[in-house]
């Protein structure tokens, strides 16, 4: 086995102190909490930061899961064909309605890509006031669009929301 490479680094106080508490918290050595913390960070390059963000603190919180898309798309189809359907929106309307209050401050865009992370669409931004939204399946995007509505509505951003076939077209006005 070959010697290791030295390197040099310079680290600031608040940096210095978050790698003694690492030290002590993982019982590691500086050096191996550097490595580790180099291959974590490099088998992460080729994801958004932003959506990673997201994502741990949707999940960390417990408010969210990871739901496989057939699931999803079973448990949406079973809400169209089910008698009481209409309690399911109403219902899916006031949890919009109640999820507004932690957008409140938020820009339109920071919401839909907030919404993006969940994985309901692929978003394409057209301009500062125009969006795409691109789904995958008919039954998300009636949630998403009902959803959307709801939000906006309730934070008083005017939008006008046209349908197409796979996609949902978002103008703010």
């Amino acid at each position: 086995m070959k010697a290791p490479v030295r390197v040099t680094i310079a680290l600031d106080k608040a940096t210095v102190e978050i790698l003694k508490s690492l030290r002590s918290d993982l019982d590691q050595s500086q050096s191996e909490i550097i490595r580790n913390a180099l291959k974590f960070y490099y088998s992460l390059q080729n994801y958004d930061p932003e959506k990673i963000k997201i994502y741990v603190e949707m999940l960390s919180e417990g408010e969210h899961v990871i739901l496989d898309i057939d699931h999803w798309i079973a448990f949406l189809k079973f809400i169209e064909s089910h008698p009481r359907k209409e309690e399911f929106w109403e219902f899916h309307r006031e949890v919009a309605r109640s999820h507004a209050d932690q957008f409140k401050g938020m820009s339109p865009e920071e919401i839909l890509r907030r919404l993006e992370a969940c994985n309901f669409f692929r978003l394409n931004k057209i301009s500062e006031k125009e969006y795409t939204l691109i789904f995958g399946n008919e039954e998300t995007k009636f949630f998403v669009k009902t959803f959307l509505e709801e939000i906006f509505g309730e934070i008083n951003v005017r939008v006008k929301i046209r349908e197409d076939l796979a996609k949902l077209r978002i103008s703010i006005e």
